[in-house]
């Protein structure tokens, strides 16, 4: 449904260019895109920063090409949202030390810390050299030809490109959690025996300090309610340590849905599962 979406202002763009010009089309892709936003604001309750990105360099660009009636500008528009594609995962990489790629891709696939940096780079690269490729073809060819390859070429190269990628990561992709559950996520009962042998005083102060390295949040409380859970399966006779409430708001949840941001929060302490936490309920603030 997503990839519809953003397909819409493309072929809407490319059918406007075929039936009337590239001003008609220009004018067509400007207004698909505003209302797009407004659909995913409507949706989603939020829209995601490269988005609004998206928006504001076609307004800009083709707005400019509308008013003097120069086609350079809606030329220049993808280069320039490749460009800025490529600068954020840049930053992400480099500067903030984190990979953009895995933020949005961690929760449906494992892979090695050091291979999502080198996904992370290669899509970095990827859309500097579509970039620079879709200016090539603006300058050396007409507007019909360059029509054909934004709507087709670039997109054909990119799927290209993700089964390239998807063929060569095959060997490092790991085992996944197929959990689903949003609001809370327990692990395997644990008989008495069992749960004596791996229980190793699980704390709030435990569970902040993982989600504190992993997800750099802004806002968190971590409430043990193993009292409240006295009898039920998973608690242990201390009362503590087996249910845990987290609040919690991250810069890393931006543009995700809940389910994906509760597993981030659930990944980050995964491994306290098989140690005696038997569940995690998440409110995203």
């Amino acid at each position: 449904m997503k990839a519809l979406v953003d397909l819409v202002p493309v072929l809407l763009f490319f059918a406007a260019f075929k039936l009337f010009d590239i001003y008609t089309a220009t004018a067509v892709a400007i207004v698909t895109t505003v209302l797009q936003i407004i659909y995913l604001k409507h949706r989603d309750g939020k829209v995601a920063p490269m988005q609004w990105v998206t928006l504001g360099i076609i307004v800009v660009f083709g707005g400019a090409t509308l008013l003097t009636h120069d086609e350079t500008f809606i030329k220049w528009k993808p280069t320039l949202l490749y460009w800025a594609f490529a600068s954020a995962l840049g930053v992400g990489q480099f500067i903030l030390k984190k990979s953009p790629i895995k933020v949005v891709m961690g929760a449906q696939l494992k892979l090695p810390e050091p291979v999502w940096g080198q996904v992370n780079i290669s899509w970095m690269l990827f859309f500097t050299v579509l970039g620079c490729l879709n200016l090539w073809v603006a300058n050396h060819f007409d507007t019909a030809d360059w029509v054909s390859f934004k709507v087709f070429g670039c997109t054909a190269l990119t799927l290209v490109f993700v089964v390239i990628q998807a063929l060569l990561l095959a060997k490092h992709m790991q085992p996944t959690d197929t959990t689903t559950a949003e609001n809370a996520m327990p692990s395997p009962p644990l008989d008495n025996a069992t749960h004596a042998e791996t229980e190793t005083a699980i704390t709030s102060e435990r569970l902040s300090a993982l989600l504190q390295a992993r997800l750099n949040p802004t806002q968190l409380e971590v409430i043990d309610e193993s009292a409240s859970h006295a009898g039920h399966v998973g608690a242990n006779e201390s009362g503590s340590g087996t249910h845990f409430r987290v609040k919690i708001a991250s810069p890393l949840f931006t543009g995700l849905r809940p389910v994906a941001q509760h597993r981030l929060v659930y990944d980050a302490v995964g491994s306290l599962m098989t140690q005696g936490l038997h569940a995690l309920a998440i409110e995203v603030l």
